[in-house]
């Protein structure tokens, strides 16, 4: 009898103790559940309000028809200021993705900016292969990036030499690059200032182009040989070329002039 009444309260302890444990994992789930939403509210309301802020330092924006409601695309801008992350964020609202240098991460306003966005390091002294697979991830899920190709911020106003990374990604991704021209920021935030000054910036965004033979810009690169028809065949100095000249067509839309070091590569090819 007693062996009985051990074996029924065994019975009823494990019913009991299966059906707490399910009824706690569900209200577990749903509280986990509602929190993750009440936070990503939060968060997209926060970045909402935030980047509507930066706003204020923007004058005009021409040609905003041409950001793309649906990605993914490659933007690529002149870099003259910190700021310029700050306008950027205000501009995209969707799913943004930045490139920028390990070292800047050091500085109090971007770290404070890649709370709210993702923002993607390069290390120079490490190279490697390990964030060229990131970015394209990116990519192949739809999102916008923002590519600065001069890699570092003009000190004299001038257009830097560009790096011819951004063109590799939009020939591997196949997506389209966006010419973006940011006049203004270095009166904003000057190199070695810390508080932003109030001005205002003009903001320029140019029509979408592919990296293709079919594309008139790049059509005398690609046939200069037969065998130069296939994307993967240009060499380095004819990436560099084509990197050169997208970069040419922000540089006009921002009413710089190249750095001397550029103009002196041009005299020398065409002597």
């Amino acid at each position: 009898m007693k062996q009985k009444k051990k074996r029924n309260f065994k019975i009823w302890y494990r019913f009991l103790r299966k059906t707490t444990n399910i009824y706690y994992a569900t209200f577990s789930y749903r509280i986990k559940t509602r929190y993750r939403f009440v936070r990503r509210v939060r968060f997209k309301t926060l970045r909402l309000v935030i980047f509507g802020f930066f706003k204020m330092w923007i004058k005009e924006v021409e040609g905003y028809n041409n950001i793309p409601v649906k990605g993914p695309a490659i933007f690529v801008s002149n870099h003259s200021s910190y700021y310029d992350f700050l306008i950027f964020g205000s501009l995209l609202h969707g799913y943004v993705v930045f490139l920028a240098q390990k070292k800047i991460n050091q500085t109090f306003l971007i770290r404070w900016f890649a709370r709210y966005t993702t923002v993607i390091y390069i290390d120079k002294e490490y190279p490697g292969h390990a964030f060229f697979k990131k970015i394209l991830k990116h990519l192949d899920e739809g999102k916008l990036l923002v590519v600065y190709p001069e890699g570092t911020r003009t000190r004299t106003g001038k257009m830097l030499k560009p790096k011819l990374g951004f063109v590799k990604l939009a020939i591997k991704a196949n997506v389209p690059i966006i010419p973006v021209a940011i006049k203004g920021t270095y009166d904003i935030l000057p190199p070695h200032k810390h508080i932003p000054r109030l001005r205002k910036c003009k903001v320029t965004v140019g029509k979408k182009m592919y990296i293709s033979p079919d594309n008139p810009d790049f059509k005398d690169i690609f046939f200069k040989r037969p065998d130069k028809i296939k994307l993967g065949a240009l060499t380095d100095e004819e990436l560099q070329e084509i990197a050169i000249r997208i970069m040419d067509k922000v540089r006009i839309l921002a009413g710089q002039e190249w750095d001397d070091d550029i103009v002196e590569e041009v005299i020398k090819d065409l002597i």
